[in-house]
């Protein structure tokens, strides 16, 4: 974290000298009030003058200073916390897709919600009050022996106990702090997924059983969140006893030194005010310490994510299918309990349709995942035109293949924004997309067009009017290579026809089909149809080919017919 504490080092050279100069102030000021005291006593009334206005020049003073240090602190936490968000985000967002999908997606927003809030509290604000502590405590250390050496042995006899209260507990106090933060990473997780889920929950009528959820996870939080301010109160009053020690002590002794005629009335005053800059400093500073080293361990969680680097996107650059695509002898499982893909071998030359079917659970989606790279940890090879997929850019190979996916998400901003996604393009080709995914009935029926909103993850559209978003959203990229993933299964037969006929008719464009919808005449049209079950291919031709052979397609084509 020192790494975002001195990246903007002129501000926190700013916070550091204008803290100086207030406590500068009020150590002045605390002699001043002595010697108000001293020439009241001695009714020296040009002497009272005088030390009136150095006294309202020095409130003026404090007044400005203070808020500039308000100002320049502001400024600090501000860039410091701005930064340290955009790295954890940038990291977060640079992540592959495997390495992304083994974390909740609701421990992310955990760490850039309420991890980031505590280091803002308990670090960067509790180091930027320690310059004013620290520079307070030894001015306000330097005065008191010029003062009296007498009165300052005494208080650093005992003064220096609250600081290694602390670090007694350090290592409890961390880990409660680790406790703390990890229940709010489980409960903002909880309420994702309640709020995800919300008409499920609706539907099942399981309120009550959702509401028994919330509360226990909302208990647990609430229940860390005290366990820790229990260790915290524990350090503190233990701190504040013995800081009172150091106070009590020194004042007896003063009020000794005054009776016997060894110290002015003023100088007692002026001593008890210095009192409170070295008192006050070391139990602050205490706490400081206690919240400082508390957090360490989110500090590391958090650490761990902004080191990491980004994943580098080193490869060969390719921004066109000349060839083929090629899998050979391809293996791939999630885990060591199950292996999904065994063994592919397969060709797809340029501009050849293929259709992949199979029953549910066959490895048909996997092989299109590692075809984007989703996962590089398979055996065998992927090539495209003969060079090995890992071995490109990971940006080429999105600009050689687009996916259309069962599962869409929206974007909360408009129909456009949502196809477009942040590319520039021309109104032509997004109308183009537009009519080819069978989005221009829509459009017709909406009254701000294509710039209406979706809503939040497309919540006012259709599950089909989505899916056709999502269709123009791979079209308008252009890609040479077209990968659907089950794109039509939530659109009415005609539609999906209508769209999946269109991809079909588009020349030079190699596309990848998954699909469960066996229609007859789509069929037909493509070059290849490939059959897989439990991760192997068992059968490969065309459609007639397929047929003809009376085998695993043929005997799923019937079944699907029948239905």
């Amino acid at each position: 974290m020192k790494k975002y504490l001195f990246k903007s080092k002129s501000l926190l050279f700013l916070n550091l000298l204008f803290a100086i100069l207030l406590s500068i102030i009020e150590i002045s000021f605390a002699f001043v009030l002595g010697n108000i005291v001293d020439v009241s006593v001695t009714r020296n009334g040009l002497g009272f003058k005088k030390v009136l206005y150095i006294g309202i020049v020095l409130m003026a003073s404090e007044a400005i200073i203070s808020y500039l240090v308000r100002i320049f602190r502001g400024l600090f936490i501000k860039n410091s916390m701005a930064s340290l968000k955009r790295d954890i985000f940038d990291n977060i967002l640079f992540k592959d897709i495997a390495s992304f999908n083994a974390q909740n997606s609701a421990d992310y927003i955990s760490i850039i919600n309420n991890d980031t809030n505590l280091i803002e509290q308990d670090y960067f604000i509790n180091i930027l009050n320690s310059f004013q502590y620290i520079s307070l405590f030894v001015l306000g250390t330097y005065s008191i022996f010029k003062l009296n050496i007498y009165i300052a042995i005494a208080a650093f006899a005992i003064g220096f106990i609250p600081i290694f209260i602390p670090m007694l507990f350090q290592k409890e106090t961390g880990r409660r702090k680790k406790e703390y933060s990890n229940s709010l990473s489980n409960f903002t997780t909880k309420i994702k997924d309640i709020f995800s889920g919300f008409e499920v929950i609706k539907s099942f009528n399981i309120e009550e059983k959702i509401r028994e959820d919330f509360n226990s996870s909302n208990n647990a939080v609430e229940n860390k969140k005290y366990s820790s301010s229990k260790m915290e109160a524990t350090v503190n009053s233990l701190s504040e006893f013995f800081g009172s020690l150091v106070f009590f002590v020194p004042l007896g002794l003063g009020t000794y030194l005054v009776l016997k005629g060894n110290f002015t009335v003023g100088g007692m005053l002026t001593s008890v005010q210095l009192m409170n800059y070295i008192v006050n400093p070391i139990l602050n500073y205490s706490a400081i310490v206690n919240k400082i080293k508390g957090i360490k361990p989110i500090n590391e969680k958090i650490e761990k994510i902004v080191e990491k680097n980004k994943v580098s996107d080193k490869g060969l650059e390719k921004n066109s299918l000349k060839n083929s695509i090629q899998f050979k002898n391809l293996s791939f499982s999630y885990n060591e309990d199950r292996q999904i893909l065994q063994n592919i071998n397969l060709n797809i030359n340029k501009g050849e349709k293929v259709a992949i079917v199979g029953r549910s659970g066959s490895g048909k989606s996997t092989l299109l995942k590692l075809v984007l790279r989703y996962y590089e940890n398979y055996n065998g090879e992927i090539l495209i035109d003969n060079i090995e997929n890992r071995n490109l850019k990971i940006s080429s190979t999105y600009e050689l293949i687009s996916i259309i996916q069962q599962n869409v998400f929206m974007f909360d901003d408009s129909i456009e924004a949502n196809i477009a996604l942040y590319g520039d393009y021309t109104d032509d080709e997004i109308n183009k997309a537009i009519i080819n995914s069978g989005l221009l009935n829509l459009i017709e029926t909406l009254p701000h067009g294509s710039k209406s909103s979706v809503g939040e993850n497309g919540s006012n559209l259709s599950g089909g009017e989505k899916q056709r978003i999502s269709i123009a959203r791979a079209l308008i990229k252009n890609t040479p290579v077209l990968l659907l993933d089950e794109a039509t299964a939530s659109l009415d037969s005609e539609t999906s026809y209508e769209i999946e006929s269109s991809i079909l008719d588009i020349e030079d464009l190699t596309s990848i089909v998954v699909t469960h919808k066996l229609n007859q005449e789509l069929l037909k049209r493509y070059d290849k149809i490939v059959v897989m079950e439990n991760g192997n291919i068992i059968e490969e031709g065309n459609f007639y080919e397929l047929i003809d052979k009376k085998g695993f397609f043929y005997n799923l084509y019937n079944v699907e017919k029948t239905v």
